[in-house]
């Protein structure tokens, strides 16, 4: 597992060593930044069921402002954390080490450009997690939510505030886009 491009372009990230964590092939993982290409520089990232970091990082190596990893694995989160330090993104990174469901209900601060869920395959989690995302203040009204979901997982076209704009395949995993429905959220 490494970092395919930007500043840190290269760089060996730490791994799980069992089948808990599952990282995102490099193939999805370029294809995910091809799609989020214009949004990158400058944008606050937030990497809900995290794992290791590898997308964060990456969204950090090319030009993210700050990334917020959510993991609440104990062995997962000190993979991160070392894995933030060896690219040298302790200033831009930090690491909440709770459910993200908890993170979600507690979140405040500064809105996210763009929002990223790897839920484990064999649960319902991003149909929990989405209704949540586009009807409160965690994203941007601008921003936008990519679920990486096993092609056989259906998700709605639109979910709450959201609204599917398109799903990508590759193989056996696919990226669903989603933005907030401005119409919707301005009534």
């Amino acid at each position: 597992m490494r970092i395919i491009g930007g500043t840190s372009r290269g760089r060996r990230l730490s791994g799980p060593s069992g089948a808990a964590i599952r990282p995102t092939a490099d193939q999805v993982k370029e294809a995910l930044f091809n799609i989020l290409a214009d949004r990158i520089v400058g944008a606050r990232f937030l990497d809900l069921f995290a794992g290791t970091g590898n997308i964060g990082l990456e969204a950090l190596s090319r030009g993210a402002t700050q990334a917020t990893f959510v993991e609440s694995n104990p062995t997962a989160c000190r993979l991160l954390e070392a894995n933030f330090r060896r690219c040298g993104f302790e200033r831009v990174a930090e690491v909440r080490p709770v459910p993200v469901f908890r993170f979600l209900k507690l979140a405040r601060g500064p809105a996210y450009d763009i929002v990223f869920l790897d839920p484990p395959y064999q649960t319902q989690d991003a149909q929990l997690v989405l209704p949540s995302l586009g009807g409160n203040a965690i994203i941007h009204p601008h921003g936008v939510v990519v679920v990486e979901h096993f092609h056989k997982t259906h998700l709605d076209d639109r979910i709450g505030h959201l609204a599917l704009v398109k799903t990508y395949r590759y193989g056996d995993t696919c990226l669903s886009v989603y933005q907030r429905d401005q119409a919707e959220a301005s009534a």
